[in-house]
């Protein structure tokens, strides 16, 4: 009952902010066809090539993370489980969907179970790190002028919750304090599954270079995945200033983080609401647009490459489906 209701919330966020722009663009399609028909094929393929390099970046912060691990995949496996992991992202109900399967491919590859899925987790966890560094700042410099005081404290908190989790994550005396809240995990097999995922990931406290290592390539994961966006604005010739995309995109990152269908509707309206005030809304929806188009579009073909490589067996997708049951069932706890 929890997964159909949490399902029904992404389904309505997503749809009211879709709703919302439609609504707001009632009258202006033309306008924003208008803004569309600039589009410039080549700058669009750089912004490929950026989307690409930073996929490369995010992968290497894969194999780092799974070294310690002991799990030792190169680099190019890696790359092609990123890709089938953004496939899927598409298009499993769930925002952990992609990681779901991405876990599930690494396991049966390595034949770590544990080890494969806490290094997902991590990897995520990471990611959302870097996200939340570079919305805070964002926030703290243009927060007051923007209007976005309130979402601001949000993300303060959730941040200071990330930290406080590190220092748990890397402290068993700390943690060991707050055993008792154990009492709120269901059943047995999933306290086992928490202790031993737990142990795996305290570990990371003996490769603490490592952890500084995998937060910095994050960091430049997501310049390279901001920067996209300025090019993107270049092949519709919108001429933005380069570094109000690192004003606007994190801000957008955080508010996409809402339960939705991986940001579909959210990221659209954030765009709007807040690129909107540096170039016309129009201009702002025409980006947005055109980013969903690309991301997609290269889903798509990684899905083609998927299906070439792997062949689309059912049994592969019920049994990610099973695991993200799992998954799920420990976040909502």
């Amino acid at each position: 009952m929890k997964k159909i209701l949490f399902s029904s919330l992404k389904i309505l966020v997503s749809l009211a902010g879709l709703g919302f722009i439609v609504l707001l663009f009632r009258n202006r399609w033309q306008e924003v066809l208008e803004v569309l028909k600039s589009f410039h094929p080549g700058m669009f393929l750089l912004s490929i090539g950026i989307f690409l390099i930073g996929f490369a970046v995010i992968t290497l912060r894969f194999q780092l993370i799974l070294g310690v691990q002991k799990v030792h995949l190169s680099w190019w496996q890696l790359f092609y489980l990123n890709c089938v992991g953004h496939f899927f992202s598409l298009f499993l109900p769930s925002s952990v969907g992609g990681d779901v399967v991405k876990g599930y491919y690494t396991y049966k590859r390595s034949g770590e179970k544990v080890a494969s899925f806490t290094s997902i987790f991590l990897d995520r966890f990471v990611g959302s790190l870097a996200v939340l560094s570079f919305g805070l700042m964002a926030l703290f410099y243009y927060g007051k002028k923007l209007n976005l005081i309130s979402l601001r404290n949000w993300v303060l908190l959730l941040f200071a919750l990330m930290v406080c989790f590190i220092v748990l994550l890397l402290n068993k005396g700390i943690a060991n304090r707050f055993r008792f809240f154990s009492f709120l995990i269901p059943s047995r097999k999933l306290k086992d599954l928490f202790s031993h995922a737990y142990h795996s990931l305290n570990y990371y406290k003996h490769h603490k270079d490592i952890l500084v290592k995998v937060y910095l390539l994050s960091l430049i994961g997501q310049v390279f995945f901001i920067s996209l966006y300025y090019a993107l604005a270049l092949s519709l010739d919108l001429h933005i200033p380069y570094l109000n995309f690192f004003l606007v995109i994190p801000i957008i990152a955080v508010l996409s983080l809402a339960p939705s269908i991986n940001g579909l509707g959210v990221r659209e309206a954030g765009f709007v609401y807040l690129m909107g005030r540096f170039t016309g809304s129009e201009q702002a929806l025409a980006l947005s647009l055109i980013y969903d188009g690309l991301v997609y579009g290269i889903g798509i073909l990684f899905g083609v490459w998927y299906l070439f490589r792997e062949g689309f067996r059912y049994g592969v997708v019920h049994e990610a489906m099973k695991l993200e049951d799992e998954f799920e069932k420990i976040e909502t706890i």
